[in-house]
């Protein structure tokens, strides 16, 4: 072979090895390109096909070998696929007539093709009803699920370049079909990194309740039985649950449930962990426990009741901060409307039990004396209050109001708050409906009728009575659109 052969040879193996193991879209165009155009190429191609026994076995998945024998028998090929590889030799040139088919089913344009690129813990694939230990490289064919499980996590990367990052208790499925283009969370959180895709052809996400449409874009989607969620981070998505849906820009974040879909437009995003002071909207008052429940409350303003610190915000001490007991409340200046969701990402205080034992062998719980409140549709004094870590019931959820000056409670869930660590908390009112989410368990979801005060501002707060934890960031909607 000369030296010119022998060159084009190495770039087309070099292009074979960049399409097929590092699935580069680059070079598989510019392959199908060179042996278009190039009489010599499609000849040196077409040896190392029938030659080349390593190159045949690993073109040899199911996937193929079905599609390869369906064209067989078409083309009345009498040679059988377990015969070795002779089949090739009778497939080759027809498929090189035909305007090389087999190179279309060996590197296909319309497949996601998804690979687990990295997992940790307990990952498995739903494979033809039976539960397959998944395998890191392995590649999840369509019709098949990839589960993980509590405390788990994967990453799965498809053909084009788009990472599909799995929490744990997350189900993903993709759909029969070498040209399906639709990926199934079933139940879980999945944070995706969208490569551009092609015109008409984007990738969609389907949920229990609506689908998400994305042409290339950066989102975090949760799947839950009582809604799907989805946040945007880069681009947009269309959101739609079978009407006409809506468009999701980045910031902005959209629900969907049996009451149809919601878009929620950014009030605010604020990371504790890296402001050098507190945003003027929110301001700091305190009323002392003597005039809180009675028709003369003594709010004063109290910029001294919060406190930036390394890692986050934290509410104050009352004997440091006032001397005595009562609420210390951070409110948004600014009304935000009655349809509202709050998602406040903490880390909760710990203990220890007392011991002698070095401290990373130490037994540790969550701090019973700290709690946290979140006020929706008003202040802490005229609105909704959401109690997390509440004392009475004992250290579960209860949602209250203190309007007009009495306690009155409104819900409740007596399960204890999760061990000491970070943990996400979320609020979110929609009309009547309220959601209470610790992490990504659903606590409460219960209808409210109470009356609030009429001339109240509607906006949400933050409050404790001097125990908080440490707050690492805020995130706040607003319902609908201008």
């Amino acid at each position: 072979m000369n030296n010119d052969l022998t060159s084009l040879e190495m770039r087309l193996l070099t292009l074979l090895h960049r399409a097929r193991e590092e699935r580069d879209e680059a070079a598989r165009a510019e392959l199908n390109t060179l042996l278009r155009e190039e009489a010599e190429a499609r000849k040196i191609m077409a040896r190392l096909l029938v030659d080349e026994q390593a190159l045949v076995s690993r073109l040899r998945d199911e996937s193929i070998v079905a599609i390869i024998e369906r064209d067989a028998k078409r083309s009345q090929s009498i040679v059988p696929l377990s015969s070795a590889p002779r089949w090739l030799r009778w497939l080759v040139p027809s498929a090189l007539a035909a305007g090389f088919v087999i190179l279309l089913l060996i590197w296909p344009t319309g497949g996601l093709q998804p690979t687990l690129a990295s997992m940790q813990g307990e990952v498995e694939i739903l494979r033809a009803g039976q539960r397959i230990p998944a395998e890191t490289g392995g590649q999840i064919r369509p019709g098949e699920h990839i589960r993980t499980g509590p405390n788990a996590s994967a990453e799965l990367r498809l053909a084009d370049g788009t990472s599909i990052r799995m929490d744990g208790s997350t189900d993903v499925g993709f759909l029969p079909g070498k040209a399906a283009r639709q990926v199934q969370v079933k139940t879980g959180m999945v944070r995706c990194d969208v490569a551009k895709q092609p015109p008409g052809r984007p990738l969609v996400f389907q949920t229990p309740h609506a689908d998400l449409t994305v042409l290339g874009t950066a989102f975090d989607l949760l799947a839950a039985p009582v809604e799907s969620r989805a946040r945007v981070h880069q681009g947009r998505v269309h959101w739609a649950d079978g009407g006409p849906g809506l468009e999701v820009a980045a910031g902005e974040a959209c629900t969907a449930d049996s009451q149809g879909i919601q878009a929620w437009q950014p009030v605010c995003n604020l990371d504790f962990r890296t402001l050098k002071a507190v945003p003027p909207q929110l301001e700091t008052v305190f009323c002392n426990e003597e005039s809180l429940l009675t028709a003369r409350r003594r709010i004063v303003p109290a910029p001294n009741g919060i406190r930036l610190e390394d890692g986050g915000l934290r509410f104050a001490k009352l004997p440091d901060a006032f001397g005595e007991h009562g609420l210390v409340v951070t409110r948004w200046t600014e009304p935000v409307g009655g349809d509202v969701a709050i998602e406040v990402e903490l880390s909760a205080a710990a203990k220890v039990n007392g011991d002698s034992t070095p401290p990373a062998d130490r037994p540790w719980e969550r701090d019973p004396d700290w709690s946290l409140q979140m006020a929706v549709d008003g202040d802490s004094f005229d609105g909704y209050r959401i109690v997390f870590a509440a004392p009475k019931y004992p250290n579960g959820i209860e949602v209250d109001s203190i309007h007009p000056v009495e306690w009155m409670l409104l819900a409740r869930d007596p399960r204890p708050m999760p061990e000491a660590g970070d943990h996400t908390l979320r609020v979110e009112k929609r009309g009547s409906q309220l959601r209470v989410w610790v992490d990504r368990e659903l606590r409460i979801d219960t209808a409210l009728s109470y009356p609030l005060a009429p001339d109240r501002k509607q906006t949400f707060a933050l409050s404790e009575y001097g125990a908080g934890p440490l707050i690492r960031s805020l995130r706040v909607w607003r319902g609908g659109r201008d």
